[in-house]
Formats: structure tokens, C-alpha cells, sequence
């Protein structure tokens, strides 16, 4: 299981919006039968901070959907969107792995 997450933080008083833009990414990819994102904001820890987390069962399948993600116009019309509501540089990606048994 691999696990891709989109990490932001969204301006102050622009969450909603940055939000609704979340949903229709969200919206697209279930159309299209993709991974569906879900948005996670945390209990504690950096104000406003947004991540859209996305699970995949290998990493081919990542690498395959990231890459229709990117040249698919309906995906990256709110992706883009979202770009007027975070604070600049602080976007970054984390892929994650299940641990497995070290000999």
C-alpha cells in the first residue's frame, strides 16, 4: 500500500474555498476511477494546514494515475486553482509505504 499526500498551507481566511477546490479534484477523480482523495487537516500542529491523501495498492498504479492526473485538463483546472489560496512554498509531496519485516 502506498500513500501519496499533497500537503499545503492555505491562506488564512481561504480555507472554504481551498476546500470546495479539494472536492471537485476529489469529484473528477472518482469520475474518471482514480483514487479518491479525502482532505485531512490536523487536530494539533501547523494552523491551516491541508493535505489531500490519496491510497494506492502499489506504486505502478501511482506513477500511472499521477501521470493521467497531469495531462488530464479536468484534474489540473482546481489543481491549479488551489495554488491562489496556499502560501507560497509551502506545498510539498510525501509518498508513504507500509513498513515490512526487516531480516
Amino acid at each position: 500500500m502506498y500513500r501519496l499526500r499533497a500537503v499545503c498551507i492555505v491562506q488564512y481566511g481561504k480555507f472554504r474555498e481551498f476546500a470546495g477546490l479539494a472536492k471537485r479534484i476529489s469529484d473528477v477523480c472518482e469520475a474518471k476511477g482514480w483514487a479518491k482523495p479525502r482532505l485531512l487537516v490536523p487536530t494539533a500542529g501547523a494552523n491551516n494546514e491541508a493535505v489531500l491523501e490519496f491510497e494506492y495498492p502499489d506504486l505502478a498504479t501511482l506513477q500511472a494515475e499521477n501521470r493521467e492526473q497531469m495531462t488530464d485538463p479536468e484534474f489540473m483546472g482546481p489543481y491549479r486553482e488551489s495554488a491562489a489560496y496556499i502560501y507560497p512554498q509551502s506545498a510539498r509531496t510525501e509518498i508513504y509505504e507500509d513498513a515490512f519485516d526487516i531480516a
